[in-house]
Parts: structure tokens; sequence; C-alpha cells
């Protein structure tokens, strides 16, 4: 007899599947039908419109239509996009259109065998987890729905407006006085195309990388981390380029690679981003950012008297924050930025524009800015290891306090200066240094993560780590 299918539960950004195991045609009517019903829950003018764009991934547009037909059946107005299309574009054409939701057919960074389904509201944001409860409630009730596929769906095309939004929260003339060479690591994603456009005019050509639909990847997974940018790295070095761009698949998520080949690590790059906010535009404002992400941006704000505030893991929480006013900038830990001014969305191809904006401002290299926000704030070397398990922890709370329990009062010969519980366990100690464990929500994994001056010391953080989950189910 076949094991049960898990049932569809949505992450900190959508539900995601393997294709054909648990990402199938039957799971996403039911998703879909579910989040019109939720739809129709919510005013009591109508649940009004619905937008659906969608990514390059294999069969990405078949999974947009089918889902447009179930929500068309339940007479909500609905439009496809006409091309693939970044995350944060489709966020962009909910609000340019007035629409009441959007949904994306993505699985963003995952692996070429994952696709997904997003939510957005009305403001562009992923859906808080009021909705995706709403949505995943609603679920169990409702069958996959019969639907005519030869419905017909009107089409949109924003490509123009979102480029014209990008171009509007950049100094286009600032960011056309870049010196150097830019290298643009698309892996194979959906940003193709749009940052050569808005670099078009520089005294260098733009290189492009992996810019080609490959539903594989070539192998690759469409995440701008290290183990994934290898042929950027060399690319960078072998065309002496100034920077190197990496966009994930669905061109929300940004990695850098600097002008020496060596990737940035996100505890790099929000700071430096931040820094160009404050001292070249002059923008104030509070400061927003993961409680994975590291602890040069909080040194930034406290030194300029600007409030800081950590969230969970998981963008929502940061475009929640957006959304309240006075905000200057938010991070997170996987390579999702967001500045003021624009939509309460993380956005890859916008945050890489602007770190090449803040290279021709200060025209110094990305290794000269990175010594230079060590020398005034302390240099930052993190690490994270996932450990594995046999099963996800049940109970993350009762793990999270028996956890508090065995901190000792210093660590590494350092004293603990607090101990924080707003998502997993983090110790953090007398100079700033921090180590945290977090169960994932999902997966039957304890992530790890710490930051110190040294990588010895980084490395001797997760080992305590490691030691103290005592974790009987670890493979």
């Amino acid at each position: 007899m076949a094991e049960p299918i898990e049932p569809l539960r949505f992450g900190t950004d959508g539900w995601r599947g393997i294709i054909a195991d648990d990402f199938t045609f039957e799971r996403l009517r039911r998703a879909a039908s579910a989040t019109a019903a939720y739809a129709k829950t919510q005013s009591a003018n109508g649940p009004g419109s619905i937008l659906i764009g969608y990514d390059r991934r294999f069969m990405s547009r078949a999974f947009a239509d089918l889902a447009a037909a179930v929500i068309a059946a339940e007479g909500i107005p609905v439009q496809v996009s006409a091309h693939p299309m970044p995350t944060p574009a489709v966020s962009l054409s909910v609000v340019l259109r007035k629409a009441s939701w959007g949904i994306v057919i993505t699985a963003s960074h995952n692996p070429a065998l994952y696709n997904g389904f997003k939510i957005k509201d009305r403001h562009g944001r992923s859906a808080p987890g009021e909705v995706t409860r709403g949505v995943e409630a609603l679920l169990s009730n409702l069958p996959a729905p019969a639907v005519d596929r030869s419905t017909k769906i009107p089409l949109f095309d924003d490509r123009q407006a979102y480029e014209a939004y990008l171009r509007k929260r950049l100094d286009m003339k600032m960011l056309r006085t870049y010196q150097g060479r830019v290298v643009v690591d698309h892996l194979y994603g959906v940003a193709s195309g749009i940052p050569e456009r808005l670099l078009k005019g520089l005294r260098r050509e733009v290189v492009s990388l992996h810019s080609e639909r490959d539903a594989l990847f070539g192998g690759l997974h469409p995440e701008p981390i290290e183990s994934q940018l290898g042929d950027l790295q060399a690319e960078v070095r072998k065309r002496r380029a100034g920077v190197g761009i990496a966009l994930d698949g669905d061109a929300d998520r940004l990695g850098v690679v600097d002008e020496k080949g060596r990737y940035l690590t996100p505890h790099q790059v929000f700071p430096l981003l931040l820094l160009h906010c404050i001292e070249h535009k002059g923008w104030k404002g509070k400061v927003v950012q993961e409680v994975s992400l590291g602890y040069l941006s909080e040194r930034i704000a406290r030194h300029y008297g600007l409030p800081f505030e950590e969230v969970p893991v998981g963008f929502k929480h940061i475009a929640e924050r957006m959304l309240q006013g006075d905000f200057l900038a938010g991070g997170e830990e996987s390579g999702g930025y967001a500045v003021r001014g624009g939509l309460p969305e993380r956005d890859g191809i916008l945050n890489g524009l602007l770190f090449v904006e803040m290279l021709a401002a200060r025209k110094q290299s990305p290794s000269q800015l990175l010594r230079d926000v060590e020398r005034r704030f302390g240099a930052a070397r993190f690490r994270r290891i996932d450990i594995p398990l046999k099963r996800p922890v049940q109970d993350r709370t009762q793990f999270v306090q028996e956890l508090a329990a065995a901190v000792p009062s210093a660590l590494g010969g350092e004293a603990v200066a607090n101990v924080r519980t707003l998502d997993g366990l983090k110790v953090v100690l007398k100079t700033g240094a921090w180590v945290l464990l977090r169960p994932s929500g999902t997966e039957p994994l304890i992530r790890t993560y710490a930051e110190t001056e040294s990588f010895a010391k980084t490395d001797a953080l997760l080992s305590w780590a490691s030691r103290t989950a005592k974790i009987p189910e670890a493979v």
C-alpha cells in the first residue's frame, strides 16, 4: 500500500513540492479552489480580482492556466501573465491593477524537481500567516474541483511597467557612471534581460550568464549562494569585472561576488546596502531583519541612532513592518532585501542594481567597501550548518525551552549577554557574537547559525550548538 501524501501546507513563503509527487494537478486544483473560497470570505463587496504569474520552471505555465481555470469557475475575475515574470513583478502588477490577490507559480530557489504556489495580498506582499492558515483550513473541506480547461482566460503584460518601477527607485544617472564591468548570473531564472536593459549605457559591457531557459537549471539549484556560483566567480575573475550579481529562479533573492571572485554573505551585503541608503541617500527609519541575520546592520543602526528590530524568519514579517511606516531597510539571511519607497516585497533585481549604484556613488570596489565597514563596525564571519533529523521537532516551543535551560553563563570564555527565543534559541555574547538553533517548521532539520569576528570562534559556537541540541533522532 502506498504511503499517504503529506497534507498540503504553506511554509514561510508558499506551498512547494516535488512535481508529480506532491505538487500535482489535483493538489493544485484544491489549492486554487481553497484560495478562491478564502477570497470570497474577505469582502462584503465580492472577492475582487486575482492575477496569476509564473516562472520558467517545467510546467509552470500549464499550472498557472489550470489555477486560473479553477478560479474563473468560481466566478472570480482572473488574468494570467502573458510571459514568465519575476515574483516582485507580479507583486507590482497586483498593486498597479488594484487586484485583491496574486498567485505566483514558482518554487523560487528550489531544485528543478520542485514547483510551488505563492499567494500575494493587495499590498503586493507575501500573504501573512492568517491568510495561509485560512486557506489551509479550507483545503480539508474542499475536493479537487473539475474545471473546463478550454476556458478563455485574459492575459496581462506588465514587463515595461516593472522596468519603469525599477528606474524610479534607482539613481539612474549615478548608476550609469559606474566604470566597472558587471557580470549577471541569472541561474536560468526569470530575470533574464531585465538588469541588462537597465544597465544599458555603461562604459563596459554587461556580461550575462545562464540567461537562457533551462527547466533543469543546467544541473544547478537556482539559489544565489556560494555553492551554486562557481561559474560567476570564475567569470568575474576572467573578465576582471568590478562585481558579479546573481539572482534566484524567481528573482526575489540576490547573491553578490566581489571583484576578486569572492562570495559576499548576506551578513555583509545587507550592511553595505544599509550604509549606502544612510550615508549616500540620506535616508532614515527603522532597520528590520530576521533573527538569523548578522550583527553589523544592528551596529550600524545603533551608531546612527536608528530604531532596530529583529523578527522571525520569513520575509512576510519584514513586509508587515514596511506597511507600518517609518521603514528604512529590511534583510533576511537567505538574500532577500527591501528598502524604503518600494513594495513590501524583496526584489533581487532592484537590490542588485542598488548595489551597482552604491559602487558608482562610493567609487570603490566591493572589497574596499567591505574593509571599510569591518574597520568601522567589526568583522563578520558567519556559518550555518543544518542538522538532519529522522522526523521534525513536534513541539518547537518545548524544544526551545529545554535548550534555553541548558545555556551556560559563558561560552568560549565569553559571558552570555542575553538569550532570545523569538524564533528558536539565540544566544548573544557580550561582544555581540551569537549562535542560533532553530528547528525547521516544515523539514526534519535543526538549523544552526553562528557569527563572530573569526571563523575559529564561529566554528566553536556551532560545535556547542550541535552538542547542545542532543537530538536522538539526528542521523
